[in-house]
């Protein structure tokens, strides 16, 4: 066999692969209307900007009816998707089937996942997000110009598949951003910096779900969940904080500690809190450290999120 033919058959091993999983997402997603309505959280990424082996960039998807809603793409998002779909059996996060995307607030941490999202297979990707959605949405398009023309010089040349997303970024203000059939989603502002930032509630049929992104606290997370089944907040440990003088200085205007969210918590009355981005830069925040904090102040159900944990 010429080495010319070797490499034929190579391409096409590749574009059957590619095939089978669209194909294999779409049949998952046009089945999972007729399951009954459950709601599943699934933590793809609990970390904070400092690369941790253990955690990944912030993501969270929230899955109604076998449809996955995702919040940031942090670093790793698609693979720790991945992960999910084949270890945990979360087969609503196989590649390709995030399609619907919801952005809290637009940095880096948050948002370094998303060219690895665009080039997952979909077909149509819909972010919604914050003032300058839109614009990094074209520069990542623009990056990889170079990627996109030489998928279809392979389509028109050696008749592979090509799967070329398009993307549709949505930039939102607070109130109803989204409504399907399944899930109703409420975007709520948030306080991080000086960036334009959002938090989301999330109404299914069984469920009603908040979640942050980094934020300090505020009354408007308060009233978006009042006494939601689940909250999902950012925190930070009080003792690694005091180990950074610096970081004592800015964290009034970045982020929550686990006192401000023990008192944020018991006015908001959710079922369940779920705690993630643990700690910020070189602040220590282990579970550890915050279960012992959270524990002293707040009375309520609340859990230490790990990445692939589902709620």
């Amino acid at each position: 066999m010429t080495t010319k033919n070797r490499m034929h058959q190579r391409r096409l091993a590749i574009a059957m692969f590619q095939l089978f999983f669209l194909l294999s997402s779409m049949a998952y997603s046009q089945s999972g209307a007729n399951h009954a309505a459950k709601t599943q959280i699934v933590l793809l990424g609990t970390g904070h900007p400092v690369p941790d082996p253990d955690r990944s960039g912030p993501a969270t998807a929230i899955i109604v009816n076998g449809t996955p809603y995702l919040i940031d793409f942090g670093a790793g998002v698609v693979r720790r998707a991945a992960a999910a779909a084949y270890f945990k059996g979360v087969k609503a996060l196989q590649p390709g089937n995030m399609k619907i995307v919801f952005v809290t607030h637009l940095h880096a941490d948050h948002t370094v996942g998303y060219p690895d999202l665009i080039y997952a297979r979909s077909q149509q990707l819909d972010v919604y997000g914050p003032t300058g959605i839109k614009a990094m949405t074209e520069h990542i398009m623009e990056a990889y110009r170079v990627d996109r023309e030489a998928k279809m010089r392979a389509v028109k040349t050696l008749g592979t598949i090509a799967v070329l997303t398009q993307v549709n970024a949505h930039e939102i203000s607070a109130g109803v951003v989204y409504k399907d059939a399944n899930v109703t989603v409420t975007a709520f502002p948030t306080k991080h910096d000086l960036v334009e930032s959002y938090g989301y509630r999330f109404d299914t049929p069984d469920r009603s779900i908040v979640i942050t992104g980094d934020t300090t606290p505020t009354s408007a997370t308060i009233d978006a969940c009042h006494g939601c089944d689940v909250l999902i907040h950012e925190v930070y440990s009080e003792a690694g904080a005091k180990t950074s003088p610096n970081f004592q200085k800015f964290a009034p205007t970045y982020h929550t500690s686990t006192t401000q969210l023990a008192e944020l918590a018991t006015k908001a009355k959710p079922g369940l809190l779920i705690l993630y981005h643990l700690g910020t830069f070189r602040i220590p925040s282990t579970c550890e450290d915050l279960e012992k904090e959270m524990r002293q102040a707040y009375k309520g159900r609340f859990v230490c999120g790990s990445d692939l944990d589902i709620y």
